[in-house]
C-alpha cells in the first residue's frame, strides 16, 4: 500500500474514533448533573465539532450517522421537558434558519452559478447539522421555502453547465449594467452623513453582484474589472475625504445647536415669546445635519426640553390674559348695569371715569353695551339724533388713548378737507351756469352742496369733541 494510501486509511479511522468519541459525550451529557442551559451550550458545540470532522470508511458511515442522528434526537426529547427552554431554543433555531434561508437567496443570484452551488452545499450543512428544532407551524413553511431555494440553485447549476455562452454573455451585459448605475451613484453629490451611509450601501449591494458573478470567459471582463476598479478607487477616495471632513462639520454643526438652545432659553426667559420665533428656530435646528447620533439626541432633547417650557409659558400667559379680560369685562358689565339702574347725563361723566380706571383698551365689543345703553336712554329723554351722536362720541373721546385720538383725527382732518374741496368744486361749477338754464338741474347741485354742507359740519364738530 502507497504512503498516500496509508495516510488516507488513517485519516478515516481517526475521524471515526473522534465521532464515535462526541456520541459517547451525547450520551453522557442526557444524565450529567449541570443545568439544562450549560447541557445545551455544550451539545452546541459537539454539533459544532461533528462538523468540522472529516470523513468515514463507507460501510461505517451509516450506522454512525444513524445512531448519532438517534442521539440528538434523545437529547432534544430529554432537554425540551424544560419548556422554558424548548422555546427559547426554538425562536433560536427559527432565527439561524431564516438567516440561512436569506443567505440562500442571496447566493442564487450569483452570477457564477457554480460557485452559487459551492456556497448552497455549505448551506446545506448547516442547515442539517447545526439548526435544531422549531415550532411545528413555522418547520413546514421553512423547510419548503428552502427546498425550493435548494431546487433552483440545482437547476441554475445544470442550465449554465449547458449554456455557460449564454449565462456568460448576460452577465457580461449585467456586469456593464451595475459599472452604470455605479457612476449615476457617484455622481449624485451629497454632503449628508445619512446620505453616505445610504451611498455606501447601494454601491456595496452593486460591488457585491459584480463581484458574486464569478469568472466569465469573454474578452470583455477584464476591461470591465479595470474600469470597475477605477470607479471604486475613486468613490473610496470621496469617501475617505468626507468622513475626515466630517469631524470639522460636527464641530460646527454642534456649535449651531448650542446657539439654537441658548436662544430657546433666552426666549422662555423673556416676558413675550413669539409662536413664529419658537417654530423659525425648530425648523433651523432640524435643518442642521451631521452631528453624531447619541449628540445630536442630547441636543435635541434639550432643546425641546426649552421648546415644550416656551408654549407651557405661552398658555400660561394667554390663560391669565383671558382671565383678566373676563374680570375686566365683567367689571365693565356692572358699570353698565349700574349706570342703567341710575341712568342720567351728569351721571355718564362718571361711570366713563370708573371705565377709564379699569381699563382704557376698548373694543368695539367691549363698549357695545354701554353704547346701546347710551344711544337708548338718551332717545328716551328726547334728544335729538345729533345731541345724542356727539354725547357718544364725547364718551368715546374719554376713553380713547392718545395714539387712537391722534389717528381718529387724522381720519377726520382727511374727510373735513375732502368734503371742503368736493363744495368748492361745486360751488365753482355754478358760476359758469348760464342764466337761464334749467331750474332742475341747479336745485341738484344747491342739494348736493347743502348735503355735503351738512356732513361738513357733522365731522367738524366729531373733530371738535375729541380731546
Amino acid at each position: 500500500m502507497s504512503a498516500a494510501k496509508k495516510n488516507i486509511v488513517f485519516d478515516l479511522k481517526k475521524n471515526f474514533e473522534e465521532k464515535s468519541n462526541l456520541i459517547e459525550k451525547l450520551k453522557d451529557l442526557i444524565n450529567a448533573n449541570e443545568p439544562n442551559g450549560k447541557k445545551l451550550q455544550y451539545f452546541k458545540s459537539i454539533r459544532e465539532k461533528w462538523i468540522k470532522i472529516g470523513k468515514v470508511q463507507g460501510h461505517l458511515s451509516f450506522g454512525l450517522n444513524n445512531s448519532y442522528k438517534h442521539h440528538i434526537k434523545l437529547f432534544y426529547d430529554y432537554i425540551y421537558l424544560d419548556k422554558k427552554l424548548k422555546e427559547k431554543d426554538q425562536e433560536f433555531n427559527k432565527k439561524i434558519k431564516l438567516n440561512i434561508i436569506e443567505e440562500a437567496n442571496r447566493i442564487k443570484l450569483y452570477g457564477d452559478k457554480l460557485k452559487s452551488y459551492r456556497e448552497l452545499l455549505l448551506l446545506i450543512k448547516k442547515w442539517n447539522y447545526l439548526t435544531g428544532p422549531v415550532k411545528g407551524k413555522d418547520e413546514k413553511k421553512m423547510n419548503e421555502k428552502f427546498d425550493s431555494l435548494i431546487q433552483i440553485i440545482k437547476d441554475n447549476k445544470k442550465d449554465y453547465l449547458k449554456n455557460r455562452e449564454k449565462h456568460d454573455e448576460r452577465n457580461i451585459s449585467k456586469k456593464k449594467n451595475l459599472i452604470e448605475n455605479f457612476k449615476e451613484l457617484m455622481d449624485g453629490k451629497v454632503d449628508d452623513k445619512n446620505q453616505w451611509i445610504k451611498k455606501i450601501s447601494d454601491i456595496e449591494k452593486i460591488k457585491n453582484e459584480f463581484i458574486g458573478m464569478g469568472p466569465i470567459k469573454s474578452s470583455q471582463n477584464n476591461e470591465l474589472w479595470k474600469e470597475f476598479k477605477l470607479i471604486n478607487k475613486e468613490f473610496v477616495k470621496e469617501k475617505n475625504l468626507f468622513f475626515k471632513n466630517l469631524k470639522k462639520t460636527y464641530t460646527e454643526n454642534i456649535k449651531n445647536q448650542i446657539n439654537l438652545i441658548e436662544e430657546c432659553k433666552k426666549l422662555k426667559e423673556s416676558q413675550k415669546i413669539s409662536i413664529h420665533d419658537l417654530q423659525n428656530l425648530k425648523t433651523k435646528f432640524k435643518e442642521i445635519r451631521n452631528v453624531p447620533f447619541k449628540r445630536n439626541k442630547e441636543n435635541w432633547n434639550l432643546f425641546l426640553s426649552h421648546y415644550n417650557d416656551c408654549f407651557s409659558k405661552i398658555d400660561k400667559l394667554k390663560n391669565e390674559k383671558n382671565e383678566k379680560e373676563k374680570e375686566i369685562f365683567s367689571k365693565k358689565n356692572d358699570l353698565v348695569n349700574e349706570l342703567k339702574n341710575n341712568f342720567s347725563i351728569e351721571r355718564i361723566s362718571d361711570i366713563v371715569d370708573e371705565w377709564a380706571q379699569i381699563d382704557k383698551k376698548n373694543t368695539s365689543e367691549d363698549l357695545k353695551g354701554l353704547i346701546n345703553l347710551l344711544e337708548t336712554k338718551l332717545k328716551e329723554l328726547g334728544l335729538s339724533k345729533n345731541e345724542v351722536d356727539s354725547q357718544i362720541l364725547k364718551v368715546k373721546s374719554k376713553l380713547m388713548d392718545d395714539n387712537e385720538k391722534k389717528t381718529e383725527k387724522i381720519k377726520l382732518r382727511k374727510k373735513i378737507d375732502d368734503l371742503s374741496k368736493q363744495i368748492s368744486q361745486l360751488e365753482n361749477n355754478l358760476n359758469f351756469v348760464k342764466k337761464g338754464s334749467d331750474n332742475k338741474v341747479l336745485s341738484g347741485v344747491y342739494s348736493d352742496i347743502e348735503k355735503l354742507k351738512i356732513q361738513l359740519q357733522k365731522n367738524e364738530k366729531k373733530y371738535t369733541l375729541i380731546k
